[in-house]
This record gives structure tokens, sequence and C-alpha cells, in this order.
């Protein structure tokens, strides 16, 4: 063992030794040296809309013109995904993001039998982005989705780049053809070139969640034309195609020097509601496309129905001229905002969410239901509702962290409000208990003689709970050096969680301690460790 290994696994093993075990629910700690970059981090979460176990074999590339000033948040080039399908990335920090001087780069995750995920970013300054990220799998897609992908087109020949999904259950397909001598640019108006691949993920609408499936989600916002204020929501939805084309170097097509054919089979149950009907040959459906870079919705020219003579399946037709997703519905305008509601209660600093409902003042049903932080003078907004609707908002004492509470039931709603409209309404909820807290706390301790160096403690010291086996990990406290003792609603007395901590920002948990009895209202960290002492 050379010098280096030696001493620091000496430094391991004392880190380790100083650690107060008694009660301590994080035994076993290692305490990072280096703070994490909190400066221009990029947080990819990655998560599989069918449900599958994220895979553990995905390669990470880093491109496009700012791709070597890329690194992860400990300041390395060693990009890794968490097994909760984190990718933390940052800008170094030798490097200042400005609207003058924009930061550029692409992540691609390449995976065996998935998607390969494409995704560019922009920074103009240091804030945090956070993108959630599908991985959809080839073979076992979500119900209603259908995925495929074909590489190795060249982009300069007279090949004609062409692509349709396998058939579903129900024999649906989507077909997209790009005619010869087409050329391609991405966002930038630069050209792509070198060999293509064109992916395509298409919904048949068949599933009982059609609107939910939409890339995008079921409201559209910041759609071109629309005046601001107000979205539109999916009311009958036909069916989507997104489209996909990048090269080698994960550089993304966004423009098509010429219209390229798309075709997607729909579901024949589709109603038309101009009509009234069911649709047929010869009916027109709004199309709209999305940008998932931008979000940016746009109108586009309105597809039409047709019955393919070869197959007998109602299609929709419809040309495009960009590489993004294509939806086929029809919609209503919402309000973008309204009703909102303003809390009063004995509740401040309480960091567990509580059950509301959301009720038609008319009819009385339950329109949703939700969890909403309800600490005195908090407001509630409620979104994407149409216009001339009046509604009531209930608060129940159950919460999103341990369930109902003292007093479990309904504790109060509002009077009757008006959608779209902003005005606050008061939500008096001083019925609701104040629930028990319990005290967090990182205690660092030094040898006789030696005094604590703050300024050598961990910037930024994280935690997140979870029941007991399932891996379904929540927030707990965040701890900074300066501030090292937080108060928190989100574990009960006598429960038993597994626990969790990081030191370096989230890129990593190494710090555990599974099925451990929380048997008093204070938690508490003890660590002894010479390094941070003077």
């Amino acid at each position: 063992m050379n010098r280096y290994l030696y001493v620091l696994a000496l430094f391991l093993l004392s880190l380790f030794l100083g650690l107060e075990a008694c009660q301590n629910p994080l035994e076993g700690v290692t305490i990072g040296l280096k703070d994490p970059i909190q400066s221009g981090v990029i947080e990819c979460r990655l998560y599989d809309p069918a449900g599958n176990p994220l895979p553990a074999n995905s390669r990470i590339i880093i491109s496009g013109p700012d791709a070597n000033a890329v690194v992860t948040t400990l300041n390395s080039k060693k990009y890794k995904i968490t097994t909760d399908g984190v990718l933390l990335l940052a800008v170094s920090p030798e490097v200042m993001p400005s609207a003058q001087r924009p930061f550029r780069f692409t992540v691609a995750i390449v995976t065996p039998d998935y998607l390969t995920v494409v995704q560019p970013f922009v920074l103009t300054n240091g804030n945090r982005q956070v993108r959630s990220l599908p991985l959809i799998s080839l073979s076992k897609p979500p119900v209603g989705m259908t995925p495929a992908d074909q590489s190795g087109q060249p982009a300069n020949t007279g090949t004609i780049l062409s692509l349709h999904t396998s058939p579903t259950a129900q024999g649906d397909m989507a077909r997209v053809q790009i005619p010869s001598g087409t050329s391609f640019t991405d966002r930038e108006g630069k050209p792509v070139s070198g060999k293509l691949t064109l992916q395509l993920i298409h919904t048949n609408a068949r599933t009982g969640n059609a609107a939910g499936q939409l890339p995008g989600g079921p409201v559209f916002s910041n759609v071109v034309g629309v005046g601001a204020g107000t979205s539109l929501r999916a009311q009958s939805v036909a069916g989507s195609i997104s489209i996909k084309v990048f090269n080698e170097d994960f550089q993304l097509v966004q423009q098509l020097s010429q219209p390229g054919e798309l075709n997607m089979d729909l579901n024949p149950g589709t109603v038309n509601p101009r009509a009234g009907r069911t649709i047929q040959p010869g009916d027109s459906i709004p199309l709209f496309s999305y940008d998932a870079v931008t979000g940016v919705w746009k109108p586009e020219k309105a597809g039409i129905v047709v019955r393919e003579a070869s197959t007998g399946r109602l299609t929709l037709q419809a040309r495009f001229t960009q590489a993004v997703s294509y939806i086929a519905a029809w919609t209503t305008p919402v309000c973008s905002l309204g009703p909102v509601f303003s809390v009063r209660s004995k509740l401040t600093g309480v960091d567990v969410k509580y059950k509301c409902q959301l009720i038609d003042a008319q009819t009385k049903a339950v329109v949703t239901t939700f969890f909403a932080g309800v600490n005195n003078n908090d407001r509630i907004a409620i979104a994407n509702q149409e216009a001339g609707r009046s509604f009531i908002l209930r608060v129940f004492d159950e919460t999103d962290a341990w369930g109902k509470g003292a007093k479990g039931g309904l504790i109060g709603e509002s009077a009757p409000a008006t959608s779209c409209d902003q005005t606050p309404i008061p939500l008096l909820l001083n019925e609701l208990p104040v629930p028990p807290s319990m005290q967090l706390q990182f205690q660092f301790s030094c040898p006789q003689g030696k005094l604590l160096d703050e300024a050598s403690l961990p910037a930024l010291m994280l935690t997140q709970y979870s029941e007991v086996g399932k891996d379904n990990w929540r927030d707990l406290v965040s701890a900074t050096r300066t501030q090292r003792n937080v108060t928190s609603y989100k574990l009960r007395v006598g429960q038993r969680y597994d626990f969790r901590a990081s030191t370096d920002g989230g890129a990593s948990w190494p710090l555990r301690q599974n099925d451990y009895l929380v048997d008093k209202a204070t938690w508490a960290l003890k660590i002894k460790a010479e390094m941070y002492c003077k």
C-alpha cells in the first residue's frame, strides 16, 4: 500500500471510530472532504414511466460547445447516475454563464434496449436547473405508448429517412417519412450532418388516461397565439407522435428544409366534440406541436382523418417541418390561475403538507384531491380550471408524511370562490392542531484542548427518510455549517424509518441506517473528527 492510501485508510478509520454510535441513526458515517459546487447545477431526474426498475448499465455522454467545462458537483469528470436515477452536473467554477455568454451542452444517456435520451441545456446564470427525463424501454414500454428507433441513416445522401412503430395489440402503428434531398439544422441554425438516428414515440389514446400520456401533459401552457393567463386543456385526445432526430455527436435536429409526412392510427372511439359523435373519415382534428426543450406549444395545420385502403383503419395524416411532438386533440380554454385561497392557521414553519379537496360548489363533486402547505399566511392557488365555475376548498387533518393527525377528519372549508379570480379567499383553519415536532441536530465535537473550526465543516448536509425497506426516499432536512439544528414535523416518535445522509449535495448517499426506531423527540448525529478542529 502506498503512503497516500495508507494515510487515507487511517483517516477513514479514525473518523469512523470518532462517531458516537449510541442512539446514532447514521453509524459508520464518512464525511466528504470536498464541498459540492452549488452554482450552475443541473439536476437530471431519470424515471421509467412504465414503472420498470431503472437500468444500471447506462452510459453518460456530454457533448456540445461547452462540454469540456461540464463537471460533477464535486468538480470531477466521474459522471454517475445514483440508484434513485439522479444525475448531478455543474458548470466548472472557472466559468461564469451569462446572457451574453450562454453555457451550452447536451447530456446523452445511452442504455441498451432503451431510447437514447438526448437533452440539451442552456445556462445564462448560476441558477439550478432541474429536468425530469423519461427512460423508455423498447421492449417494456408504458401501456398505450409505442417507441421505435433507427440508426445509421446518412444525412447527406438521397436516402429517404423513414420509420414505423411495431403494431400494438390493437394493431395501431405510426409512420414518419422524410423525403430525399432534405437538409437538417439544429435550433441554432447550424447544419446537422453525419449519420442520423430517428426516434418515434406513438400514443394511441386507447387507455383511460390518454391525456395524461401526452408529451408535456394534458394542459397546454405557453401556447403561441393564446393570450397570457390562459392555457388549453385536452378535452378529447386522438393520439400523439413524438419525433426526435440526432447525429453521432448528439446534435439535435430542429428544422427540416422541406416537409416530412406523419401518419398515425387513431382510436376509432375518439369523440369529435364539435360533431357530437365518434371520428369519421374527412374529419379535421386540431393539431398542436410541443417543443420539449422550450416548453412552447404551437397550433399547426389541422390533421385530416382518412381510412387507409390497405388496413381499413382510421389514420391521421399531416405534414411537419420540425422534429418535435405532435398532438391531435380537441381542447378547451382554462385559466392559468385562480381561485386563490389565503390560509389562516396556528401553524408556522410546519414542513408537512395537508390533504385538500377541491369541490364543485354546485354539484358538490370532488374535482381533485392534493396536498398543500397550510402554514399561516400560506396561499393555495388553483390552476387550469374553466371560467365561470365555482369551487370550495376543504382541508383535512391528514398529511403526506404520516397520515391522519389528532383530529383526522375535516378541519375547515372555504366560502365559494370563482375560477380565474385571483382575489385571495380566506381559508380559516384555526381548529387544526399543531403537530408534534422533532429537533434534528448535527453535533460536531473536538478533542480536549481544541476548538471547532466552523469554516471547515461541510457546507451542506442533506438527510432523507423512507418507510422501512421501501426505498421511497423523501427529503427530511438540510443543514449547513452554521445552521446545524433544524426542526421538522415529518417524523413520529415510536416509528421506525430508514435514514440516509449526504455531504456532497446529493450526488451520493453513502451514510445510511436502516430500520431505526425514533424513540424521542430529538435526533442527533454526533460526529467526532479532528479534521474539523483547530
